[in-house]
């Protein structure tokens, strides 16, 4: 079984440094956390057994026989810079809820990890999380690479470099988020945990006559323009879901590997 290499445990995070962070972080903003987590984590939990094997039968006398599993590891890439807690947990979830084993984030380069982003890793269960170098990093993939066993890497770093040709490494960077539009109308989306959740982002106010003009990265409405601001964004929050995130492109699938067998129908 593939395990992560034994010399990250000395860039391990230590407890204490989860245990303040956590404490510093006010319970309703570490609600709206655990919201994220729940709700990414129901969309990305799949319906199937950990492992699968289907069997086909096609018109023309031949079968497939197809098996499904999780990756066997996965690794989230952060710098100082990654600072958006609900973005790195709807990135995380999805590989906890798939199954995969073995997932560590590796935040890279210099700076610090900021005590909201501790503290959603903290509430996800995420306790495999360290500070490296490009240098280890580089490292630290070859390693995986050497093993031969499928994995992913999530890159959510504001600047991201390129990587070396792992043949089994997938690889998913977070498209960058800077600027979210809030329609506003008789009432509005709290603020202040739209701040929160996105430290790093410009907000934009707009009213229902101009939101769907406004160039941004996402937008948040009210429920009942949900459907018409799909037509213009790619990302749609309503009141009430304001401090939470959800990637729309990808999802547990990119976290499943399959081997495929052709033979003939008996």
């Amino acid at each position: 079984m593939i395990a992560f290499p034994d010399w990250l445990a000395q860039y391990q995070i230590d407890d204490t440094v989860f245990a303040e962070a956590y404490e510093a972080t006010k319970p309703q903003l570490r609600a709206w956390m655990k919201k994220t987590i729940a709700q990414v984590y129901g969309i990305s939990a799949p319906d199937s057994p950990r492992k699968e094997w289907n069997v086909r039968t096609w018109p023309g006398g031949f079968e497939t026989e197809v098996s499904v599993r999780p990756l066997d590891w996965t690794i989230m890439l952060i710098d100082q810079e990654s600072v958006s807690p609900v973005r790195l947990l709807a990135a995380l979830v999805p590989a906890l809820a798939s199954g995969v084993k073995n997932v560590l984030v590796a935040f890279v380069g210099s700076g610090e990890i900021s005590e909201p982003v501790l503290t959603g890793f903290e509430l996800a269960g995420q306790e495999d999380v360290v500070c490296i170098e490009q240098e280890k990093l580089s490292e630290l993939l070859d390693f995986m690479s050497a093993a031969s066993y499928a994995g992913a890497v999530l890159d959510l770093r504001g600047k991201a470099e390129s990587l070396s040709d792992h043949p089994e490494l997938r690889y998913w960077r977070a498209r960058k988020i800077s600027s979210i539009c809030v329609c506003k109308d008789e009432e509005s989306p709290d603020l202040d945990i739209l701040a929160f959740a996105h430290p790093d982002v410009g907000f934009i106010e707009a009213d229902e006559e101009s939101y769907a003009e406004t160039q941004a990265d996402a937008v948040v409405v009210p429920a009942e323009l949900a459907g018409e601001a799909l037509l213009a964004f790619r990302i749609v929050l309503t009141f009430g879901q304001e401090g939470c995130w959800i990637w729309n492109d990808f999802g547990y699938r990119f976290f499943r590997q399959e081997s495929v067998v052709l033979t003939n129908a008996e």
